[in-house]
């Protein structure tokens, strides 16, 4: 895990959100709608709990970070680079992080501990094989060798969950989405997961490459697993138009939250939810996933409790 001081973290990223969120960026600076007594005190510490390099977590949260950072009028948020969902929650409960992006799977196994600020948007499972492999559901991937993300990410986590549901067993290797490209250009895997946002970059250099991929089409899976744990699962289709030329495929997807631990103060929740949904535009141009940041599905974070400040600002701006 890696760290990126308040200072650091914004030589470059600072910026963005002013440069994007203009007139929106300096409202945010004198005040929040439905915060009449504005901001709460800075904290002395508040550590934000992200992602590796390259994913739609670090991105999202490191854009977030600088709206909050702007709200406060100050510098105040230190972006976590984490192996993403899994290690985000570990931290949250360990007290070595403040707030984070964690996915439903992985929270629910911290229900006394961790409490959601909102549903940001939903991580979808890619599987990508070259166009001649053969792997066409979850038992294909018996004995495969399969780019796993990172030991602690939420990709790590879902597939391993699927894998066991499946009965399947697969040499899992522990790659970046960057190195999980390569090894699949080269030869090294036969398989390359990663669970995120839609579009990931990852995928799409797969897509834009001169060796042909496709992604896996799990029909086949999703009915099973997802009756499993009907909780934390929902199907959905990568459409064509997402990965060109690849064409569409059914995957499972997963809701990734905004948590805090449970002890979190009230101000400083309803602060963070607050912000999140007043520059939900300015999240959106830097990653096109923030698009789903909305009120009307931020609260559905079932089964994970919200905050009871979380849930007193929803129920103070209902649609």
């Amino acid at each position: 895990m890696e760290r990126v001081g308040r200072r650091a973290l914004l030589r470059g990223a600072a910026t963005l959100p002013v440069a994007l969120g203009g007139l929106a960026g300096a409202a945010g600076l004198v005040g929040l709608s439905g915060c009449s007594a504005g901001p709460p005190p800075v904290p002395e510490r508040f550590r934000l709990a992200t992602g590796p390099a390259g994913a739609v977590y670090r991105e999202i949260g490191t854009a977030y970070a600088g709206v909050l950072d702007e709200a406060w009028g100050a510098r105040v948020v230190d972006v976590l680079h984490t192996d993403a969902a899994v290690e985000n929650a570990r931290m949250l409960v360990a007290g070595e992080a403040e707030i984070g992006l964690v996915n439903v799977d992985v929270a629910a196994e911290h229900p006394d501990e961790l409490r959601a600020l909102a549903r940001v948007f939903d991580s979808v499972l890619h599987l990508v094989v070259t166009v001649d492999s053969d792997v066409r559901s979850l038992a294909d991937l018996e004995g495969r060798v399969v780019a796993a993300g990172l030991e602690e990410s939420g990709t790590r986590f879902v597939l391993e969950r699927m894998l066991a549901h499946a009965g399947v067993r697969a040499e899992i290797r522990t790659m970046s989405q960057a190195d999980s490209v390569a090894a699949l250009l080269d030869g090294e895997v036969e398989v390359v997961a990663s669970l995120t946002g839609m579009p990931t970059p990852a995928v799409t250099d797969l897509a834009d490459a001169a060796l042909p991929t496709r992604l896996a089409d799990l029909t086949a899976d999703l009915p099973g697993f997802v009756a499993a744990y009907p909780l934390s699962y929902l199907s959905v289709v990568i459409p064509t138009t997402m990965y060109p030329p690849m064409p569409s495929a059914a995957a499972v997807a997963v809701p990734t939250l905004l948590v805090a631990p449970t002890s979190t103060s009230d101000d400083v929740v309803r602060f963070c939810v607050e912000v999140l949904f007043d520059r939900a535009a300015d999240l959106s141009a830097v990653r096109p996933e923030a698009s789903q940041i909305n009120p009307r599905t931020g609260a559905a974070t079932t089964p994970i409790a919200l905050h009871p400040a979380a849930r007193d600002w929803f129920r103070d701006h209902k649609p």
